[in-house]
Parts: C-alpha cells; structure tokens; sequence
C-alpha cells in the first residue's frame, strides 16, 4: 500500500508544479499581448473645432412683412443730421487777405508818383514827362495784380476806388504835362502856393492817403476826397 500512496502524491505535486506553470505562462502572455495592443494603439490628437459667431434668432413675431427683424421701441437710435447753412459774413466791409497786399501796392504807387510830381514842382526841377508815364504804367500793372486777386464784394468796390483815382491822378498828371508844355507852369513853380491852391491836387492827395489807410486796415470805407 505505502507504494501505491507515495506513487499517487508524486503525481499529485506534478500536476500541481504544472497546473501552476500554465498559470504564470498564461498571465504573461496577456501581459505582453496587453503591452503590445498598448504599444500600437495610435496617439490621439486635439481635435480641430471650427468657431462659429452666435446668431441670434429673432422670433417670427418680431420680423416685418418682409423678413426683416422689427426695430423696439426701447431701442436707442442716434441719427446724425448735416446741415448745411449760409452763414452771413459778420463782417462785409472786411477786405480779403489775399486783395489788400495787392491793392496796397498800386496805393502806394499812386502816392510816389504824386509825391515826385510835388516835390519837381516845388523846387522848380523839370517836369519829366518820361518818368511820370513810367510811374503811370507801373500803377496800371499794380492795379491789374489786385484785380487777380478780388475774392468778394468789398474787394470789388475798393478796386473800383483804386481805378478812379488812378484815373483822377492820369488826368492831373496829363493836364500837368500839356501846361508845362505850353509854358503855362510858370505860377507853379513861382510860387509855393500854387500847388496847395490847386483843388485837384489837394483832392487827389487826400483820396490817396485815404485809400492807403483803409486798405491798410482792411476794411472797405468811403471819403469825401474820393468822390
């Protein structure tokens, strides 16, 4: 009997030592099999999402008969409105800045000339006639530069004042010319009075001091020596 028994717990221990064998081969091969379907599982990437703007649906209700959604009324509009005005200028008589320089200019002219022609007279020089139709010419030459530059209706009127008394001191200094011509100067240059007892000359001084100061301040003005 004891052969019988050791013989049946040999076999036992065998099966047990291979039973248990099986058991830890298997464990490790699910082990490599999980490593190896972890180690090809393929990496997972962030997603691409596309951004989409809010809309917000108007209700049926709140749209017009044409589709078009229907505005509050407690929705605050602000509406610009232009206006375009004619504004009165505050000042009218005010010459344009561009004009008086220019005006100014041929005044100043007008005054020379006068002055040269006293001064001939008083000291008892010649008339030149030459210089004075030169003087003339440059006073007509001024007085076109101003016309460029009329910007408004006081500018119009102060070139008319301009080109009247251009036109008083031509035909003083042409009267000028034919007396000293026919030797009817002789009075003038004889007596110191002569000149200040000549209306036209004393008229066509004034209105050319005049004229330098109005358009020096720049604002159109009348004078009874330019009348």
């Amino acid at each position: 009997m004891r052969p019988r028994v050791m013989i049946a717990l040999l076999v036992t221990g065998l099966l047990v030592v291979a039973g248990s064998q099986k058991t830890v081969a298997q464990q490790k091969s699910s082990t490599e099999n999980t490593n190896s379907v972890t180690g090809r599982s393929p990496q997972q990437h962030p997603s691409s999402k596309t951004i989409r703007a809010t809309q917000t649906q108007v209700p049926p209700e709140s749209r017009d008969d044409k589709g078009y959604p229907q505005k509050s009324d407690n929705t605050e509009e602000k509406i610009t409105v232009e206006v375009w005005s004619t504004v009165n200028n505050a000042e009218p008589d005010k010459l344009s800045p561009d004009f008086a320089p220019a005006a100014l200019t041929a005044a100043f002219r007008m005054q020379s000339t006068e002055h040269r022609i006293e001064n001939s007279i008083r000291r008892g020089f010649p008339l030149g006639e030459f210089w004075i139709q030169t003087d003339l010419e440059e006073i007509d030459d001024s007085l076109g530069v101003a016309a460029l530059s009329v910007k408004n209706e006081s500018d119009r009127q102060a070139l008319q004042q301009l080109e009247n008394q251009s036109g008083r001191l031509r035909q003083w200094s042409d009267w000028l010319i034919d007396a000293n011509r026919n030797l009817r100067l002789g009075d003038y240059f004889m007596s110191k009075s002569a000149l200040e007892n000549d209306e036209r000359f004393q008229n066509t001084v004034a209105c050319t001091k005049f004229l330098v100061s109005m358009l020096a301040n720049r604002t159109l003005a009348d004078d009874n020596s330019c009348l």
